[in-house]
């Protein structure tokens, strides 16, 4: 057998053994990256949907026309006597509204409900000059029956309100 040339003085001797290659990224940082890659794909875009919708359904249900006609069902004495009290809104609210400060027009579906049962409130409304000016609020009670809650007066609207015949309006002057 043959013995390996003699080393020159002052230099180091190979090693016997090689110590183990240090591990790659992904095997030293799978276990934080997977959770954070989850969270950025899927709860982060479901948190985002979510918190919108719920804007969305809290401007509706604090909305001037939303307010009024669950005042007007928790006051009306047949609403109450059908679905008990207290009367209250429920969580999804459907509908629009589009309103500036001087008109608007909105058309909203709401769950309601008591002790004793359920319905869905409709509402269609037009604002003109500043003021909300109902087309419908009708509450269908859940097993049947159909409660207004518009008086005969509120159910007509500006652009519907009666006006005089041609032979009743003064013939005009030519002077």
């Amino acid at each position: 057998m043959a013995t390996p040339p003699p080393l020159p003085p002052g230099s180091i001797p190979p090693p016997l053994y090689y110590p183990p290659q240090k591990p790659g990224w992904w095997s030293r940082n799978w276990k934080w990256f997977l959770p954070t890659l989850f969270l950025v794909i899927v709860v982060l875009p479901l948190a985002t949907c979510g918190g919108l919708v719920y804007v969305v359904m809290s401007s509706l249900k604090d909305s001037e026309v939303a307010r009024e006609s669950l005042a007007r069902a928790q006051a009306n004495p047949v609403l109450v006597e059908k679905l008990g009290k207290p009367i209250r809104m429920g969580m999804w609210v459907g509908g629009s509204i589009n309103v500036t400060p001087a008109d608007g027009r909105a058309e909203l579906v709401m769950p309601i409900s008591g002790p004793k049962g359920k319905g869905m409130l409709a509402v269609s409304a037009v604002k003109t000059a500043g003021e909300w000016h109902y087309k419908v609020m009708t509450v269908t009670v859940e097993g049947g029956g159909r409660v207004n809650l518009l008086n005969q007066a509120e159910q007509k609207l500006p652009d519907q309100l009666e006006v005089p015949s041609d032979s009743s309006l003064p013939e005009p002057s030519s002077n």
